[in-house]
């Protein structure tokens, strides 16, 4: 869950420089290939490569110039999965949809599993991924915080009250000999006459 320091603190938003990326949460472990959108990381050519498990993931920075730097956060280390608007240049002309792993201490070991144009696409794979990892769903405002997207009681989402099935109109419909009637689904008189109830 969000600390509320982290979620008081105003965040400035960064520029996506690292193209579309598509994971598929339905086919872990997932391998991704992330480019470095801070123009010194980019410099020096660094690339993030992770592979997403259920409960774990494992990653190596990668550039040219400074080597290899490995390191892994088991999948509780992470505090949900971050639905993300960024632009894609300073003048904020084009924007694309992020969806991120989001680290519970340092963003600099969050991990983008997707990213596009398509907001449809965005959503479904946001949501397929908080269910694949079992991590709560979260969704950046204007000011660059992130916020819970779902109401939730621990490990329990809270969504609003659903009808019972009796509150269903067609349940008087239904023969009581077939439902829940209230009374013994072998009557006395149907087993010494040999009745059949009323289908209607």
């Amino acid at each position: 869950m969000i600390g509320e320091e982290a979620g008081q603190q105003k965040k400035r938003k960064r520029i996506w420089r690292g193209g579309e990326l598509d994971a598929d949460p339905f086919a872990l472990p997932a391998h991704v290939a992330i480019k470095a959108t801070a123009l010194s990381e980019r410099a020096l050519g660094f690339i993030r490569f992770a592979t997403i498990y259920r409960d774990a993931i494992t990653a190596y920075d990668s550039s040219p110039i400074l080597g290899r730097f490995e390191w892994s956060e088991p999948a509780s280390a992470y505090e949900g999965v971050a639905l993300r608007i960024l632009p894609c240049d300073r003048h904020a002309t084009n924007f694309v949809a992020v969806v991120e792993l989001s680290h519970r201490h340092s963003e600099a070991r969050n991990i983008v599993v997707y990213a596009g144009e398509d907001g449809v696409d965005a959503s479904a794979r946001w949501r397929a991924w908080g269910r694949a990892l079992n991590l709560p769903l979260l969704i950046e405002d204007r000011e660059g915080r992130l916020h819970p997207a779902e109401r939730r009681l621990g490990a329990i989402q809270v969504s609003h009250p659903q009808p019972h099935a009796g509150a269903n109109p067609l349940t008087a419909r239904r023969p009581l000999a077939f439902g829940q009637s209230g009374q013994p689904r072998l009557w006395g008189h149907r087993l010494a006459v040999g009745g059949r109830p009323h289908a209607y």
